[in-house]
C-alpha cells in the first residue's frame, strides 16, 4: 500500500495536538488507520484505541478482510460498551446511558490505561456518544469533556467521526469541535479515489498541497 503523503501528514503532528477526522467515504477511516498502525509501529509510538460501542472493530474487521491478518501489538484498548472484542482489551467498562457517571468512570479508565510516555491516541465512536445525548445540555457535557483531555501534551488524538451523522445532529456540534482542534482533515471519495483534505492543518502551507489523494486499488493491495 502507498500511503507515503499520509505518513508526511502524521509525522508533521506533534504529541500535544488533537487531530478531528471527518468520513464520508468507505475505506477512509480504514486507510487512514492502517497507516497510524504502522507509523506506530515504525517509530515504537504506543497506541491506545478508544473503542465506544462496537465501532472501532466495525474498521478493523474490514482491514482483517482486506490484508489477512491486523497487527495490533503495538495497541492496547480501551473498549466501552459493546461485546465485538478486539486486539488487547486493557480495560472494559460498561456503557453508562448516564452521561456525567459515563464521564467519570471513562476518566479513571483512560489515566489507568493511558501511557506514560508519548503515544497515539484513536478514539472511535465519539460521534455515536453525541447521537445518543443530542440535546444542548448532553453537546456542552462532551465538548467540554474533550476539552479537559485535549492538554495532555504527551498524547498526539484522532478523532474518528462519521460526518454524515454528525451533520444529521439537532444540536449541529461539529463546528464547536473542529474549534478544539489543531487539525481537522476530511475525508471524501472521488470515483476510486479516497480524497484526504486539510480543512485546518499545519502541513498544508508546508507542502504546498491541501490534498492527499488515495486509488482504493492501492487500499486493496492491487
Amino acid at each position: 500500500m502507498k500511503f507515503g503523503l499520509l505518513w508526511e501528514v502524521i509525522r508533521d503532528k506533534k504529541f500535544g495536538e488533537t487531530v478531528i477526522v471527518e468520513n464520508q467515504a468507505s475505506l477512509g477511516i480504514e486507510a487512514l488507520l492502517l497507516s497510524l498502525i504502522e507509523y506506530s509501529r515504525a517509530n515504537n509510538t504506543p497506541l491506545l484505541i478508544e473503542d465506544i460501542l462496537d465501532t472501532f472493530p466495525i474498521y478493523a474487521r474490514h482491514l482483517e478482510l482486506i490484508l489477512g491478518n491486523l497487527n495490533l501489538g503495538n495497541s492496547r484498548i480501551l473498549k466501552i460498551g459493546g461485546s465485538d472484542d478486539i486486539g488487547k482489551i486493557a480495560e472494559k467498562l460498561k456503557f453508562e446511558t448516564d452521561l456525567r457517571v459515563y464521564l467519570s468512570r471513562y476518566k479513571k479508565a483512560f489515566y489507568s490505561i493511558s501511557p506514560n510516555e508519548n503515544f497515539i491516541d484513536l478514539v472511535f465512536g465519539l460521534d455515536r456518544l453525541f447521537a445518543l445525548n443530542d440535546t444542548p445540555m448532553g453537546t456542552s457535557e462532551l465538548i467540554n469533556s474533550i476539552k479537559t483531555y485535549i492538554t495532555n501534551k504527551n498524547r498526539l488524538a484522532f478523532y474518528f467521526f462519521e460526518l454524515d451523522l454528525m451533520e444529521s445532529l439537532s444540536t449541529r456540534p461539529m463546528p464547536l469541535i473542529e474549534e478544539l482542534a489543531t487539525s481537522v482533515i476530511r475525508i471524501t471519495q472521488d470515483r476510486d479515489t479516497i480524497v484526504f483534505t486539510m480543512i485546518k492543518d499545519s502541513w498544508a502551507p508546508k507542502a504546498k498541497m491541501k490534498e492527499v489523494r488515495i486509488s482504493i486499488r492501492d487500499i486493496l493491495g492491487g
